[in-house]
């Protein structure tokens, strides 16, 4: 698979982050969108996708991301600086997709006719950060066609399922994360919040 990452900030601050890293597990693609209304969720949401840097080549099985984003949680709570981020990480491989999340960041798998939400099970709080947040884990066999999309609640909250998904099938894949953005801007150009898009496809 390859995947397109997109950012575009709605606050004065893009307290979204997000990666798309090849490592010997697979594809490994993470968004986290810090907290708003509290300080140090920038930080929190970098310290997030940090730590998927440093570990992406150990992320080869639901439990190993389960894990990390159990670590995630304990290392941000006992920063300093850093608040509470969502996260949502997936690895693709040949064969499956599999991965964890906590908050309402996304992970929607998107075929010719369906659409699977990843994370539609997740616990929206307690975040990341919080020292108790409680990662969902998922995972699904690859039929070799499927889309893989990961968003911020940017993206998620703002417009439809139905929207998203027309979008996803019916634009070119290197089009979609910026036509996804634009789909939740206002007419003044402004956005309603920071939006983060990785949209990955065969």
């Amino acid at each position: 698979m390859r995947a397109i990452l997109e950012t575009a900030a709605g606050n004065l601050e893009n307290q979204d982050r997000g990666a798309v890293l090849n490592s010997s597990a697979g594809l490994v693609l993470v968004v986290a969108d810090g907290a708003g209304g509290q300080s140090g969720g920038t930080a929190a949401a970098t310290l997030a996708v940090g730590l998927v840097h440093q570990r992406a080549n150990e992320l080869r099985n639901l439990n190993s991301c389960v894990s990390l984003l159990q670590k995630m949680d304990q290392t941000i709570y006992k920063d300093r600086v850093a608040g509470e981020t969502t996260c949502a990480l997936a690895v693709a491989t040949e064969a499956a997709i599999y991965g964890a999340s906590v908050g309402d960041s996304g992970v929607w798998v998107i075929n010719e006719s369906s659409f699977v939400n990843l994370s539609e099970r997740q616990s929206r709080k307690p975040f990341i950060g919080s020292g108790s947040a409680w990662p969902l884990p998922f995972e699904c066999m690859r039929t070799g066609k499927e889309s893989l999309l990961l968003a911020t609640d940017g993206l998620l909250k703002y417009t439809s399922s139905e929207r998203i998904i027309t979008v996803c099938r019916e634009h070119k894949p290197s089009e979609v994360p910026r036509r996804l953005i634009e789909l939740v801007r206002y007419p003044s150009g402004a956005l309603p919040d920071d939006a983060t898009v990785i949209f990955a496809y065969v």
